[in-house]
């Protein structure tokens, strides 16, 4: 009878150890000390990455059988059958090793990061006035397609060799000899100013530096009073002469045609399409036909009709302006603007008495004459833009007709 219940006893304890066993092995039931598990090293940027297949615990019963379906805790014999059937159904490498090597993928992807250097690609980057392009900066990743097939070999075969990680190129989009190509000065503008009130060219310079650096895309489009802003004083703008009506008047902001004008005329030599309006009358600045007048109302817009993005640049100083456009090269070697009158109104003389000594004072001669204002012929004029190639003018397109009034010019008298 003793021996009876020392044989059951015996029984009982084996059957509530293969019961531990079973579920501390994820609902398989086998000897952990008998399982062999993957140990596997990898050299990667100079550093030895070691990883060593270990048990998975479940955490539940819906992962207790994930492990099971995918063979997580089986042998190392038995998940390489698995891998060799995935192979076998088309699977690469990297699938067929992550069914029951999940830890091992991750271990992988760390090694990856490690590796990665993002290619970068070339830029137009703008300093000191001048638009230069970055040098382009060739990247490098791990090479998985080599270091999988690699580590394939080592579960399959045990063999205990170091395997090297390698890595493969990654190549920039845009490189910087492509980017040069697109920086080509396709045309430029100087307008001069040195007569100017410091207040006049202070509004030209400051309207100037909102535009100097601007990138236009392909198929893209500048709004000049977008990008200047509205003048007021809030904004920076100062009082100047301004045209309103045929006449010359003081308003804040003068100046800032004149700059749009140096702008419009360095678009139209770099061959973009533009849509600009005249003054009511010419201004001395340029030839009738090529001002840009800017107002609340009247803007300069400016089309990008390349294949490629162009740059502005716009350098000013207290005497003169310069605006150049920047882009692929163009297929005529120069676009010149040219200004045809063709009707001339000749402006009149008016004499003012200045009752209110706006101009004189007090104690001045009756009778003595100040120039106020010069007088500026109206006109009806025509504008084109001539084509050359090779120095041959190959085509002459009319893209504008303007009329101006004249000014009368103003003498005030001394009473």
């Amino acid at each position: 009878m003793i021996k009876r219940c020392v044989t059951i006893i015996s029984l009982l304890t084996a059957a509530l150890a293969g019961i531990a066993v079973f579920f501390c092995s994820g609902g398989t039931a086998y000897a952990q000390d008998t399982v062999r598990r993957a140990h596997i090293e990898i050299e990667a940027n100079g550093k030895i990455f070691t990883y060593d297949d270990e048990e998975i615990i479940p955490s539940d019963f819906t992962v207790a059988e994930d492990i099971e379906r995918r063979g997580i805790n089986l042998s190392l014999e038995k998940k390489t059958e698995i891998i060799d059937e995935y192979l076998r159904g088309g699977a690469d490498y990297k699938t067929a090793i992550s069914v029951c090597f999940p830890r091992l993928i991750t271990f992988i992807n760390d090694i990856a990061d490690t590796l990665y250097i993002p290619a970068k690609d070339s830029e137009v980057v703008y300093s000191g006035g001048v638009f230069r392009a970055t040098d382009e900066v060739i990247g490098r990743r791990l090479d998985e397609n080599s270091l999988y097939c690699s580590v394939y070999y080592t579960l399959r075969y045990g063999t205990n060799e170091r395997i090297k990680a390698s890595t493969v190129k990654i190549y920039p989009n845009i490189k910087k000899n492509e980017l040069l190509s697109t920086l080509v000065l396709r045309g430029q503008y100087t307008t001069n100013y040195a007569s100017s009130t410091s207040m006049r060219a202070d509004n030209i310079i400051l309207a100037l530096s909102k535009i100097d650096g601007m990138r236009i895309e392909s198929g893209g489009v500048m709004s000049f009073n977008a990008v200047v802003g509205e003048r007021t004083v809030e904004n920076g703008y100062k009082t100047a002469k301004i045209i309103s009506d045929g006449k010359y008047v003081d308003g804040v902001g003068g100046g800032v045609c004149q700059a749009s004008t140096a702008v419009y005329n360095a678009a139209l030599r770099a061959g973009l399409k533009c849509i600009a309006n005249a003054h009511s009358i010419c201004p001395s600045y340029c030839a009738p036909g090529l001002d840009a007048m800017i107002s609340s109302v009247s803007d300069l817009v400016i089309y990008n009709n390349t294949d490629s993005a162009v740059y502005i640049s716009a350098a000013a100083d207290r005497k003169s302006a310069t605006v150049k456009f920047f882009g692929v090269k163009n297929e005529f070697d120069k676009i010149v603007p040219e200004s045809e009158v063709v009707a001339v109104e000749k402006y009149g003389e008016t004499e003012t008495v200045d009752y209110e000594h706006k101009y004189f004072s007090y104690d001045t001669p009756s009778g003595d004459r100040l120039l106020i204002a010069p007088g500026r012929d109206g006109y009806k004029s025509e504008t084109y833009l001539c084509y050359y190639v090779n120095g041959i003018l190959t085509k002459r397109d009319r893209i504008r007709a303007n009329t101006y009034k004249s000014s009368p010019q103003i003498v005030a008298i001394a009473p």
